[in-house]
């Protein structure tokens, strides 16, 4: 099948982009502009700045392509995709009514070229069988002989490396699909590395909850108890029929005071199970919802409680009581957790130095701002450096994995579309500086 030849004309320019001669016309643009004439005068007026810079980036560049320029073709508006190239002193210009690429530019110079050369050649080989061959003549008949040589090899030159670069080019696709479905591959190993540690958090939840339920439920058990046997003491007293008001008062006394004893743990206790039942659901189903801030940092301080109440870390917290958002509270909640953890752990070296916890949470020009400090140990530059890239920890010996900070800085800028940055010096404690926009029900 023969490919069929896009319509174009092409013409060939002094260095004052005058035109000189049309050397193709598929289109009648010649009938139109004499030559002498400049270039421009083939352009549409209102596109005839754009010519211009079309002309510069020729002069400056030697080569341009792909500029779409209207014309004026017997009466009607046309546009035609203008390429162009040095050709000598002058310029050799296409105007083709199709994107006109590298390959056929230079095939229509060539073309040219050597139809000038062979021009040329008959031109001088007819004067030299009319007339005895001079020594210049036969020169310049042999010079031209060896441009048009070189014309030619030039020519399959240029095929060659048209041919090489499309084997690069074809070595390059299947190069960037291997790196489509490598960046596909890590990508989901890295979603269920990070689902991974939230499960690890929800279950480092469980376990503080359960040991912190123990207590209340061991005491209301413990007052149950002994609200049964006084219960069975007042019966037996109440069978007799001599029964001291005195010993009746102090046993309906220790009833009372074991009633309430069981009433406030229980009330703890149910507490803990409220906070516990708002945090792991909103850990493991995220979805939007509106929500207290205060009430998101008061159910992780309590669910964590377990991790600081052997240490002598104190955490101190501040956030106004309307403050209210419309957003993912198990996302507030994995961000605190993963804060509050890393200074245990790191800041204060697993609970082994003392100090303090402090969140300050506000709104303001309506964004909201979550600064949180510790007065651990601080943090090398180095580090400070790498904190947030995902699997770098200093605690790999000890089972760290690298993903809590990670985590928290891709939650605030994927998810909540805000920003965190830490400042940290050696021996003066960490702050985070969180903050991202205040959504509401009422901006929805």
């Amino acid at each position: 099948m023969i490919e069929e030849q896009p319509a174009l004309f092409s013409i060939l320019c002094d260095s004052q982009t005058n035109i000189l001669v049309f050397t193709r016309d598929d289109l009648g643009i010649s009938q139109q502009v004499a030559s002498g004439q400049p270039f421009t005068q083939l352009i549409d007026p209102e596109n005839r700045e754009k010519a211009l810079n079309f002309l510069v980036e020729l002069q400056t560049r030697g080569s341009a392509f792909g500029w779409p320029l209207t014309v004026y073709v017997n009466g009607q508006v046309l546009l035609l995709y203008f390429a162009g190239g040095m050709n000598g002193d002058g310029f050799f210009i296409i105007g083709t009514k199709a994107h006109a690429n590298i390959n056929q530019l230079y095939d229509e110079m060539m073309k040219i070229n050597n139809e000038q050369v062979n021009q040329l050649r008959k031109t001088i080989k007819q004067q030299m069988v009319t007339a005895p061959a001079r020594k210049e003549e036969t020169q310049l008949y042999e010079e031209l002989t060896q441009v048009n040589n070189e014309l030619a090899n030039t020519q399959r030159e240029l095929a060659k490396k048209n041919v090489q670069l499309q084997q690069q080019q074809k070595k390059l696709e299947v190069l960037n699909q291997t790196l489509r479905s490598t960046i596909e591959e890590l990508q989901k190993t890295r979603d269920e590395l990070i689902q991974s540690e939230k499960m690890a958090s929800l279950g480092r939840l469980v376990s503080g909850f359960a040991h912190e339920i123990n207590t209340p439920i061991g005491v209301a058990l413990t007052a149950a108890s002994a609200i049964d046997e006084t219960t069975h003491t007042v019966n037996f007293m109440l069978n007799q029929e001599d029964v001291s008001e005195t010993e009746l008062v102090a046993a309906l006394e220790k009833l009372s005071l074991a009633s309430q004893l069981t009433m406030s743990n229980l009330r703890r206790a149910a507490e803990l199970v409220s906070s516990f039942k708002r945090t792991s659901i909103d850990q493991t189903v995220e979805t939007k919802r509106l929500f207290g801030l205060h009430e998101i940092i008061h159910d992780i301080i309590v669910s964590l409680n377990s991790k600081f109440k052997k240490t002598a870390i104190t955490i101190e917290s501040h956030c106004p009581t309307t403050l209210n958002l419309y957003s993912y509270p198990g996302i507030m909640s994995q961000i605190l957790s993963n804060l509050m953890l890393n200074s245990l752990i790191h800041g204060f070296d697993e609970g082994q130095l003392a100090g303090k916890i402090i969140i300050n949470a506000y709104g303001e020009d309506n964004r909201v701002h979550l600064d949180y400090s510790d007065t651990g140990k601080g943090m090398e530059q180095e580090v400070l450096e790498k904190l947030f890239e995902p699997f770098y920890t200093t605690k790999r010996a000890r089972g760290g994995t690298g993903l809590g900070m990670y985590i928290c800085y891709n939650l605030v800028v994927t998810r909540l579309k805000g920003t965190i940055s830490c400042q940290s010096q050696v021996g003066t404690g960490s702050q985070f500086y969180i903050n991202f926009p205040l959504e509401t029900v009422s901006t929805i």
